[in-house]
């Protein structure tokens, strides 16, 4: 689509972003968003201050794509004041809700915040003195969702140990860009960093490289939208990139993606979110399962799509749902699988012991005729049928 071209004077000395809201009946907070994407000129100058004081008289341009969505970027002190989210934590473990646009280490730019320092920071400032944070995975700059840290040496230990061993359960959201013709499906790769420009790239071929590392990555189909494919992800390996990676080679991008797609107008960064972890407490043994709501910017997308979906949908004359892709089995469908489960279970435990004797009795003196019947089967059978039903018994065994 066109980009939008508004033009006028001011009329009043005051900020730029309140004169933006006012003319163009926006928010604030999108009159500060196309402030910071460049996008607002004052007597053709770009002005990137929200609160620069206007003259009046002075011609104020406004050049934008109206299918983008500008978001306000935050400023780092404002990155560095916003406490992390906190999803659990214990004696030994960590979890934490990474927003997107952080770094999960401290990088050789200064300016550049991290999760860990902001961790750090934070114990430090609650009296912590020797406080130590053990780093075990990371996430990327701007991929957000569920991580986990180490506070003491047991609990690094333990989840080297997890992760080594792909004893992990690790599980993404994402979006791509184009319509996967499979439902679901398993992606077997090679990988290796490439030395000029450090990106990560599919080796093809069986011959033998140095640095070259197995990928494995798993996925179902969970919702179709127009051009978009929206996947559910599991990682039995871990490697730098490896989503991205697989997915670009096979010309189905994320939505986004800079390094290994394009940008996107529907969203600044790549649509890539770590929804669940979970794994076996290495110190106490203690199943922990631990979940991230996606955010706004991936939520507003899929509304957007769905949205566009929608309007073609009654264009052509199709009502209710007909049409529309949805996996096997739900989330819907789980929850009630485990009602009926836990509902079985009391009911078991609700029964008279007598009834519980007669039911067991009744199943052994089942299984005693089974095997009077089987060595019955031995005597009578020929001899090709017996071998057959031998090695029948052996692939049960």
């Amino acid at each position: 689509m066109a980009r939008l071209k508004k033009q006028w004077s001011a009329t009043e000395s005051i900020a730029l972003a309140a004169e933006i809201k006012k003319t163009l009946s926006i928010s604030h907070r999108q009159a500060k968003g196309l402030i910071d994407g460049r996008c607002v000129l004052v007597d053709e100058e770009i002005i990137q201050k929200h609160g620069h004081r206007l003259i009046v008289g002075q011609v104020i341009r406004v050049d934008y794509d109206p299918e983008r969505v500008y978001e306000l970027i935050p400023t780092r002190s404002k990155i560095d004041a916003t406490p992390f989210e906190t999803l659990f934590e214990d004696k030994h473990l960590l979890f934490v809700n990474k927003p997107a646009g952080l770094l999960t280490v401290p990088s050789d730019n200064a300016k550049d915040s991290s999760l860990a320092e902001q961790i750090s920071n934070h114990y430090r400032q609650r009296g912590f003195r020797r406080f130590e944070l053990y780093i075990v995975h990371r996430l990327d700059k701007f991929t957000s969702g569920v991580m986990v840290f180490a506070k003491t040496p047991e609990g690094l230990n333990g989840l080297k140990k997890l992760f080594n061993l792909h004893k992990i359960q690790r599980i993404y959201k994402a979006i791509l860009v184009g319509e996967l013709p499979e439902n679901s499906g398993t992606l077997r790769d090679q990988l290796m960093e490439q030395a000029k420009t450090l990106r990560m790239k599919v080796i093809k071929g069986k011959s033998p490289t140095m640095g070259v590392k197995e990928a494995i990555t798993h996925y179902r189909v969970i919702e179709r939208l127009p051009n978009h494919t929206v996947l559910e992800i599991r990682l039995e390996t871990g490697r730098r990139n490896q989503i991205r990676v697989q997915f670009a080679d096979r010309g189905y991008p994320l939505l986004g993606d800079q390094v290994y797609g394009q940008e996107s107008p529907l969203i600044n960064r790549q649509a890539l979110h770590a929804e669940l972890l979970g794994f076996t407490h290495p110190v106490t043994g203690q199943q922990i399962t631990v979940i991230s709501k996606s955010p706004y910017d991936i939520n507003r997308v899929l509304e957007l799509l769905r949205n566009q979906r929608r309007l073609h949908r009654a264009e052509i004359g199709i009502q209710g749902d007909t049409g529309i892709y949805k996996p096997h089995i739900t989330d819907t469908q789980k929850k009630k699988r485990v009602d009926r489960m836990k509902k079985f279970q009391e009911q078991t435990t609700l029964l008279p012991k007598t009834y519980k004797k007669n039911v067991r009795s009744l199943s052994q003196s089942k299984q005693g005729s089974k095997q009077r019947e089987q060595k019955n089967s031995k005597i009578t059978k020929s001899p090709s049928i017996t071998r057959t039903w031998k090695r029948k018994s052996d692939r049960n065994k």
